[in-house]
């Protein structure tokens, strides 16, 4: 189910090999190191894409969902749009889909739409009214 496509564009797929506890955990303190430096030399928005960049690692080779949320939450408040902070919402939308977390989605979902009145544009009202229909599959109310 984690084969959707509706984000970045770029087919998701499995991990790229299996990860050891000890390269995830070294993988994490390169990261956490690369997000050190740049906050020393540069500017938020390089900041948040080095934190959305471990979020999607965590994601999607890791396989570690709760610990992903969490820093796709933090990239989430350090976003200004409501365009870019839907899209961060989507990598929590398809990881809650994933999960079957149904109470998490719904509520996700409800930010979304609140973000769409904030001024989303329209390819994230279409990929909104998707994430709805799943959902409402998922809850079986047709």
């Amino acid at each position: 189910m984690s084969n959707f496509g509706f984000t970045s564009g770029k087919k998701k797929t499995a991990p790229t090999k299996k990860w050891t506890e000890r390269e995830i955990e070294s993988k994490i303190a390169e990261f956490d190191t690369k997000i050190e430096e740049i906050k020393e030399r540069e500017g938020d928005v390089e900041v948040r894409d080095a934190i959305l960049t471990k979020a999607e690692w965590l994601k999607n080779e890791a396989r570690d969902f709760p610990h992903a949320e969490r820093i796709f939450r933090q990239a989430y408040d350090m976003s200004g749009g409501a365009s870019r902070k839907m899209e961060i919402l989507f990598e929590i939308i398809l990881m809650n889909i994933e999960k079957y977390d149904l109470d998490a989605l719904k509520k996700d979902i409800a930010t979304c739409k609140t973000q769409v009145d904030e001024g989303a544009d329209w390819d994230k009202k279409n990929k909104l009214k998707i994430f709805e229909a799943v959902y409402c599959m998922l809850i079986r109310e047709f």
